[in-house]
């Protein structure tokens, strides 16, 4: 396995924490979260189906369901916001928003079929009560203790 640099780990947790906070609230939603739901996107990986990305970012219906981002979205935490009608809707996101807008938009791909109105539905759920915690502070409160995850 490749080690990966400081940046992209820093991201993957902000990922990871961002999918803990809303399983612990959305429980019946999320997929089950362990230390692989969400990775970096590394081409040799089999749990990463050797794929090349043709997004920022995927969610694989597969049996464990996972989320993989690419390693520069981690390390750069700059991506674009979900499209709301047309691409010109799109801003460019940066910082951790960026990663937790992200998570909001793939972990809503559980159990909903691509980007109709029931994955809008719980996407705008998800990002809305993340804005909430991030606007009241508590999500910079405190991190879980992560180990060496990679």
């Amino acid at each position: 396995m490749i080690k990966l640099n400081d940046k992209v780990l820093e991201g993957l947790k902000i990922c990871l924490k961002t999918a803990h906070i809303l399983k612990d609230k959305y429980p019946n939603e999320i997929m089950k979260i362990k230390y692989d739901t969400i990775l970096p996107h590394q081409a040799k990986n089999r749990k990463c189906h050797g794929k090349n990305m043709s997004g920022e970012a995927w969610y694989t219906n597969s049996k464990p369901a996972r989320i993989i981002i690419k390693q520069k979205i981690l390390s750069e935490r700059k991506t674009f916001r979900t499209k709301i009608r047309v691409n010109r809707d799109r801003t460019l996101l940066y910082g951790n928003f960026a990663l937790i807008e992200l998570m909001c938009h793939e972990l809503a791909h559980h159990r909903t079929k691509g980007h109709a109105k029931g994955f809008k539905i719980k996407y705008y759920k998800f990002l809305h009560f993340m804005v909430n915690k991030i606007i009241s502070g508590e999500y910079y409160q405190s991190f879980p203790e992560t180990k060496d995850l990679y």
